[in-house]
């Protein structure tokens, strides 16, 4: 089963998956027509695919509640000391890091939620990320990870926030429920294919991701932001969202074509309903018109 039949069985079973996603929900933004609740689900899902993307690409996990987390292991070899490593103190820095970028490598990985865990047999590694002594939280399962957050998701597709939860949990509780059943799964989120059959886990990166979470250097990515200290905390979050790739998913219409198009359609409609409840007669046919005599 892929992402389309589980959107099925979601919808079929409604009972077991109640939420605002069994019916099409209006959109934020009057411009957009409601969708229907299967296209509710593609539009929400590639959104949040792309926002696991994004976040990933910055070098920051994100963690989709009893699910997994989408998150990554940095490797590093062997570095010699500062004073055996020739490091030149006029040298640029930007150079010195493009000299040792070879010594660390990203490998990206999945780690499922505990209580996905109780419905599998088999799935890689229990500790495939080493994790850092400074993180004391249970939820941590990588590097600088955040919770799957709603709210950016919501506004990229003008959906509620409350529907696009919905969706993530009955997208997650339908996938837990398939694989007890003993569904195979394939889960394609674009950038990661997961799958799940005879209940063992298995996933796989796009090759082209991994290319770009190695072309640069780890320590650029690990950074909260490229901007200095003191931009960085008077940008407004109108500016921190236009940079994003989430703003571009759907492009605005533009409200003055839209609400043309809109009278067009129903002066339309009004005229075929006159159309089709006039009443036909024959006064024309039996009335005699005097016309005006034309002078020569």
């Amino acid at each position: 089963m892929n992402l389309d039949d589980v959107y099925n069985w979601i919808l079929n079973h409604k009972n077991n998956y109640p939420g605002k996603h069994q019916e099409s929900q209006p959109r934020t933004l009057q411009s957009y027509k409601p969708l229907e609740a299967k296209a509710q689900f593609h539009i929400v899902i590639r959104a949040t695919a792309e926002y696991i993307k994004e976040k990933m690409l910055n070098g920051n996990g994100v963690n989709l509640k009893e699910f997994g987390a989408f998150t990554m292991e940095i490797i590093s070899d062997y570095v010699k000391p500062l004073q055996h490593s020739g490091f030149k103190m006029t040298e640029d820095l930007d150079i010195q890091r493009a000299d040792r970028k070879h010594v660390h490598k990203i490998r990206p990985c999945f780690i499922p939620d505990n209580q996905f865990k109780y419905f599998l047999q088999r799935y890689p590694g229990k500790e495939e990320v080493s994790k850092p002594q400074s993180q004391h939280s249970i939820y941590q399962k990588g590097f600088g990870m955040n919770f799957c957050n709603a709210g950016p998701i919501a506004a990229s597709c003008y959906l509620g926030k409350d529907v696009v939860q919905s969706i993530h949990y009955s997208l997650v509780k339908a996938i837990q429920d398939l694989t007890r059943l003993g569904h195979d799964l394939h889960i394609d989120f674009g950038f990661i294919k997961i799958s799940v059959v005879n209940k063992d886990l298995k996933y796989k990166y796009e090759q082209s991701f991994i290319n770009r979470l190695n072309q640069t250097d780890y320590e650029l990515k690990m950074r909260k932001s490229d901007m200095a200290t003191s931009q960085h905390w008077r940008a407004t979050s109108e500016e921190k969202w236009s940079k994003s790739t989430l703003n571009n998913l759907l492009t605005r219409p533009n409200p003055t074509q839209v609400q043309e198009n809109y009278e067009k359609s129903m002066a339309l409609k009004i005229m075929s309903l006159d159309l089709n409840t006039a009443e036909q007669t024959n006064y024309s046919k039996n009335q005699k018109v005097k016309l005006p005599a034309l002078n020569k």
